[in-house]
């Protein structure tokens, strides 16, 4: 059996503010093999972008990591240090953020940029940098790549940016990349593209992929394992196809049913009743519990880890045992 690339265990991001302690990511725990694509999706707030920064070690104060284990390759990540944590992050860890325009630099051209990535993590001249960055871009299907190097950001669209950005992410054939919502701003076309762009490049290369998302069409297309985050928690995970045709948490349940998809011409949009609690305030039990309409009594109480082959939910009443 391959051994995992991967292993993060109970993994506690908290940010220490005046209000109090936010626990952003509150005892995450999962694995990821070599050239596996991994969906994690959860609402705005849930905790999946904290989640992917706490990897590549980007947290800022006044947020940290105050527990858990992150081990990459073997190589414990948690407390390296940043010099150490630096050699790794853009080299054998990219990321691909949702915004490209936070990413490229608008007063250098691509082909400098994309150098400069390349060079910060090994002595190669400007014509080899210049030809790998060509070849990174061709791959992503951006046209006439070699004279596409002289141009600046805003000399592209959105989305032939965002492919810049993943070309990027991919210049020093890192073994695994974490895109947060690179294809939120995009139009539907776009968004096509590059997914299957991207399981495209896992698969032919090797490398692992983590795809946070709050939208579960999107991951069904693309991973091969869910994690469905709620409240900095893990609340259920699995192979994509199990969980999306049979949720064992409500809150999945809901997230399928408010799909567009899912509602009938003319019938009103589903919707989980309420919002996601603060996370400097979250109830006592199942967090979930003030918006589920199977919460009862027992839901008062931390829910119990639900075992199904392959795959595990937090939830005193899993929807396969109710039906």
């Amino acid at each position: 059996m391959t051994a995992p690339l991967l292993e993060v265990t109970d993994l506690r991001t908290h940010f220490f503010t005046r209000a109090g302690v936010a626990r952003a990511v509150d005892g995450v725990s999962f694995s990821l093999a070599p050239g596996e694509i991994l969906g994690l999706v959860g609402e705005s707030g849930s905790g999946k972008s904290v989640t992917g920064f706490s990897l590549i070690g980007l947290v800022d104060p006044p947020g940290r990591i105050a527990g858990g284990s992150i081990r990459f390759a073997g190589q414990e990540l948690v407390g390296l240090p940043e010099d150490r944590m630096r050699a790794i992050r853009g080299k054998r860890i990219a990321m691909v953020f949702q915004d490209p325009q936070a990413t490229l630099n608008p007063v250098l051209t691509i082909g400098t940029q994309m150098a400069l990535a390349l060079q910060a993590h090994g002595r190669v001249s400007d014509r080899a940098a210049a030809e790998r960055a060509g070849a990174m871009l061709t791959r992503v299907g951006i046209p006439e790549a070699a004279t596409r190097l002289n141009n600046y950001p805003h000399e592209f669209s959105g989305g032939m940016r965002q492919r810049v950005a993943i070309a990027m992410a991919l210049l020093n054939g890192p073994e695994l990349i974490v895109a947060d919502e690179p294809t939120t701003a995009l139009d539907v076309s776009i968004q096509a593209q590059i997914l299957a762009e991207m399981k495209s490049i896992a698969r032919d290369s090797g490398t692992a992929l983590i795809w946070i998302s709050h939208d579960l069409a999107t991951v069904s297309s693309l991973a091969d394992r869910v994690l469905v985050m709620y409240a900095g928690r893990i609340v259920e995970s699995g192979p994509v196809g199990a969980v999306l045709r049979a949720p064992l948490h409500p809150y999945t349940r809901g997230l399928l049913d408010s799909l567009p998809a899912m509602a009938k011409p003319g019938q009103r949009l589903a919707q989980i009743p309420g919002s996601a609690p603060s996370l400097l305030a979250l109830p006592t039990g199942c967090p979930f519990a003030p918006r589920c309409a199977h919460a009862d009594a027992a839901c008062a109480t931390p829910p119990p880890r639900v075992d199904r082959p392959g795959r595990h939910a937090l939830c005193h009443h899993p929807l396969d045992a109710a039906a």
